[in-house]
């Protein structure tokens, strides 16, 4: 079977994943430099799975967006929700988890007040129109 590459993630989609690892380096106080890198101690591995986490929960990206977007395989990112998931058993993590949830919908939602989702959907479509007009 042909090896496929999942599609480019939409600028919407790039916005909340950049707010997702910033909720997440405030919240585990991980700087955002060593959370993007390929280092695994001090806690760097579930400061990527919770922000993959946050990604696809709250933002409701797709798994392989967020591959994308995190530089990991779908089937990593799927790893980590699920490894998230089973950590909200502790009443710590879930507390935590439940203020960075709420960090990132406050985030998103002043993001849309500000209108800076819909100036991206403005610019896309103008951009789709250029390039049917260059078709024709």
């Amino acid at each position: 079977m042909p090896y496929r590459t999942a599609p480019r993630p939409s600028s919407e989609a790039k916005i909340i994943a950049r707010m997702a690892r910033e909720v997440v380096c405030e919240g585990f106080c991980i700087p955002h430099r060593d959370l993007i890198g390929r280092a695994r101690g001090g806690g760097l591995v579930r400061g990527r799975q919770t922000a993959m986490y946050l990604a696809h929960v709250v933002g409701q990206l797709t798994l392989s967006e967020v591959g994308v977007l995190f530089g990991r395989d779908r089937s990593t990112v799927s790893h980590g929700c699920i490894d998230i998931e089973d950590r909200r058993d502790s009443p710590l993590f879930d507390l935590q988890l439940n203020y960075m949830e709420k960090r990132l919908r406050e985030r998103m939602s002043n993001a849309e007040q500000a209108g800076i989702f819909a100036r991206l959907n403005v610019v896309k479509q103008k951009s789709m129109d250029q390039l049917e007009v260059r078709r024709h």
